[in-house]
């Protein structure tokens, strides 16, 4: 099996470092503004990435877990997840550069994802999950096959019971 998480608004909470355009999409240029080290570990876990934490500690070795994030990764982002217990088998971003739309993008990082450990992508896909806030995201997997789930109903409910 093949377990693959987003981290913003997935399994982590860097709102504070976003902002959209008028037309409901991010403003790439104000996220790398506020895409700095200190900026970064103002960011905090989600209750799916608390979740995922724990899971993680103890997770079957047969499985696979990687994170595929839009994410230009930096030295900051991979403290981050060692500082709070995301250790990944592979983290697959955006390389520097890179203005591709996040299906473009996420798609390509994980066709190149399958011929680098040497499995057709259509079988990685098949027995892939995947977890993503991005509704485009999951609409264009989930056409592979892929079982795709949003992240929002589970971290509302727990944040909400978590403040009560």
């Amino acid at each position: 099996m093949l377990y693959i998480f987003d981290l913003d608004l997935t399994l982590i909470c860097s709102r504070h470092r976003q902002a959209t355009l008028p037309d409901g999409t991010l403003d790439l240029d104000h996220w790398i503004e506020n895409n700095t080290p200190e900026k970064i570990m103002q960011d905090s876990l989600l209750p799916l990435g608390r979740q995922i934490r724990e899971y993680l500690k103890q997770a079957p070795k047969h499985r696979t877990h990687i994170a595929c994030t839009a994410r230009f990764m930096q030295d900051a982002d991979h403290d981050f997840l060692q500082a709070h217990g995301l250790e990944f088998d592979s983290i697959l971003s955006r390389p520097a550069g890179c203005s591709d739309s996040d299906v473009t993008l996420k798609d390509r990082l994980l066709r190149d994802y399958a011929e680098e450990i040497r499995v057709p992508f259509a079988r990685l896909m098949s027995y892939a999950h995947f977890w993503d806030d991005n509704e485009k995201i999951r609409k264009h997997f989930t056409t592979y096959g892929v079982s795709c789930y949003n992240p929002y109903k589970f971290n509302d409910r727990y944040s909400k019971e978590n403040a009560a």
